[in-house]
């Protein structure tokens, strides 16, 4: 309720009453006083008939307007004298006595007496109280209608913080204080996203490139080894030997390492999670998760390639400007060794000369995951047709083992291979632009599981490519309709790269979410550098770190500080922060200091196929890696 529409109201009310009031006293003063001088002219022309003979009766005058007639009558009823002046349409008799007989005398009604009087004197009346509210009301209004304005700008900023200050008026003290807390409060916002940028590029950025440091690199390397599948994929070290020659010259060396790294920046991929890092003056490092060697091949000829396509002076040989060294990996072995062997490739390239690129490879590579895009496309449409698709749900739980909500994780079954890895599997779907048909399943499994067990909370990742896919947003929004019972048991999540990139357009979709009371998430936060203003265009509800910023947390003090950083935003805007990859005792103690409100992790609880019948309380499994 608006109090200043209420007390508005109010003083319109008791205005109008008010009028009314003096209307009708002054009414009553009208009709007082013309019922008094009515009667005294009655009877002044009664007193001055009965003072008259039978025949001065006949011709007497009529002393005022309101007499109307007389008779004089004796005892017995005869006429002896009569006489009449006017006529009215409402007529009133009075008889008195005199020495000759009965006078009967006919004179106007009150009302028709004072008709013409009341009327004029109301209408004057009318004109002067219209004119003097009308005044009043413009005045009053004026200024009312600001502090109308405040209260409704105040009711819409309850259910949207972000909702714009829309009051122009700067007349009033009320208003500018308003106006200036709010501009503050944004002020402090932005000011909170830009210290925590702040914060996570210099921990992790090369602020020269925008690309991630070797801080970051191996850090997310470390992360994707401790990942609970069998992880591989492949680690390119890409050196650019043209970057020293031009050390000295400030201006070359920035144009030419602009151009150098935005060859690279195209590698970086959400959906992958793949990912490019400078680690040195004129090294770069790539992480490509599940690839195989003609991938490999395929990123190095395409670098190389453009690589040749940067100008340089002629003294310089653009066939011996970039060397690439590869290694394969496997989940067995560590951060140093990856790169140890990446390195020793990139030497071995620069032996041979020009550019080129050379591999460290192992023998134990996944042979069976490993097929071309032809193979991955019908294996992914046959899955689709006959909904070969499994879902897998982890418990992200508090500190005393009470589950929040179970993640789903989908796994696709291939006859040959048996279940494969989301992450495997959905790089090349989306190659194929099969990714909302395989959100489509994973949601119309969620739901069957969901109408068999509606006592869990469930998160499901929905792809960017189907949250930009104008089908599958209308196909959803009528499979939200739907299945309404249960949707407030859904939290669909989002890759913060993704949401950082389509905040603007994925308001409007989020919006229609929340109001089927749909839960937002945003996860994978930390995984790459991003700005956090994407949380004032976007409603969420929660957030989830990336395992890379909680592996091993309790000895890295600047992801202790970018966390700190990241819950000064995420506390303004009531966000719950989770975190995923928890594998240590240790880890725990820390994020519980610093005030995560849930965890994620094979220390929780791996994968299970089912979800248990009740909100039971969890048995952490404790530390089980191996690694």
């Amino acid at each position: 309720m608006q109090l200043s529409r209420t007390i508005y109201r109010s003083l319109m009310r008791s205005a109008i009453v008010l009028v009314f009031s003096i209307f009708l006293l002054f009414n009553i003063v009208i009709i007082v006083d013309g019922e008094s001088d009515l009667a005294e002219q009655v009877q002044a022309q009664s007193t001055f008939l009965a003072n008259l003979t039978p025949s001065e009766i006949k011709s007497a005058p009529a002393l005022f307007d309101t007499i109307l007639a007389w008779r004089l009558t004796d005892d017995y009823g005869e006429v002896l004298a009569t006489k009449s002046v006017d006529f009215s349409w409402y007529p009133e008799n009075i008889e008195f006595e005199s020495d000759y007989g009965t006078i009967y005398l006919s004179h106007e009604s009150l009302l028709a007496a004072i008709l013409f009087e009341l009327a004029l004197a109301n209408s004057v009346l009318l004109v002067l109280l219209m004119i003097n509210l009308a005044s009043s009301h413009r005045k009053v209004y004026g200024a009312w209608h600001v502090f109308m304005q405040l209260e409704a700008w105040a009711n819409r900023y309850t259910k949207s913080g972000d909702f714009r200050f829309f009051v122009k008026n700067t007349d009033y003290n009320l208003v500018n204080t308003v106006r200036t807390l709010h501009q503050n409060k944004q002020d402090a916002q932005q000011g909170g996203n830009k210290v925590d940028h702040s914060i996570r590029s210099q921990t992790f950025l090369d602020n020269a490139t925008g690309l991630g440091n070797r801080l970051y690199f191996e850090q997310r390397l470390e992360s994707l080894l401790q990942q609970e599948d069998e992880a591989y994929g492949a680690v390119l070290i890409v050196q650019f030997g043209a970057l020293d020659d031009f050390e000295d010259d400030e201006g070359e060396f920035d144009l030419l390492l602009s151009q150098y790294s935005g060859i690279l920046k195209q590698y970086v991929d959400d959906t992958q999670q793949s990912l490019v890092s400078r680690i040195s003056h004129s090294d770069f490092a790539i992480l490509l998760p599940f690839v195989d060697i003609k991938e490999v091949e395929r990123v190095a000829m395409n670098i190389l390639r453009m690589g040749q396509k940067i100008e340089l002076p002629e003294k310089y040989d653009k066939n011996a400007i970039c060397h690439i060294g590869a290694d394969l990996f496997t989940v067995r072995d560590s951060s140093f060794q990856i790169l140890a062997e990446a390195d020793m490739a990139l030497r071995a390239a620069q032996l041979h000369g020009p550019s080129g690129w050379f591999v460290y490879e192992t023998d134990s590579l996944p042979q069976s995951d490993i097929k071309g895009s032809v193979r991955w496309r019908t294996a992914i449409e046959n899955a689709i047709t006959n909904n070969k698709f499994k879902l897998y749900f982890q418990p992200v739980s508090d500190y005393d083992r009470h589950v929040h909500h179970f993640e789903v994780f989908v796994r696709m079954e291939d006859d040959k291979q048996g279940l494969i890895n989301a992450q495997v599997f959905l790089p090349m779907a989306r190659k194929s632009g099969l990714i909302p048909e395989v959100d489509k399943q994973m949601l119309t499994l969620l739901i069957e599981t969901l109408k068999t067990d509606v006592t869990h909370m469930i998160s499901v990742n929905i792809h960017i490519d189907s949250w930009l896919n104008r089908k599958f947003v209308n196909w959803l929004i009528s499979f939200v309709k739907a299945n309404r019972n249960v949707i407030d048991h859904i939290i669909f999540e989002i890759s913060e790269f993704e949401l950082a990139q389509n905040a603007k357009k994925l308001t409007t979709i989020f919006a229609a979410l929340n109001r089927y009371n749909a839960r937002i998430m945003v996860d994978q936060v930390g995984l790459y550098v991003l700005d956090t203003s994407y949380v004032n265009y976007i409603k969420l509800d929660y957030v989830k770190l990336h395992q890379s910023i909680v592996n091993n947390i309790h000895d890295r003090p600047e992801n202790q500080m970018f966390i700190r950083s990241l819950l000064a935003i995420t506390n303004q805007k009531s966000l719950t922060m989770f975190a995923v990859g928890v594998e240590k005792h240790e880890e725990i103690r820390v994020l519980q200091r610093l005030g995560i409100s849930g965890i994620q992790g094979h220390y929780v609880s791996s994968p299970l196929l089912q979800l248990p019948k009740s909100n039971q309380m969890l048995k952490f499994s404790g530390d089980k890696l191996n690694h």
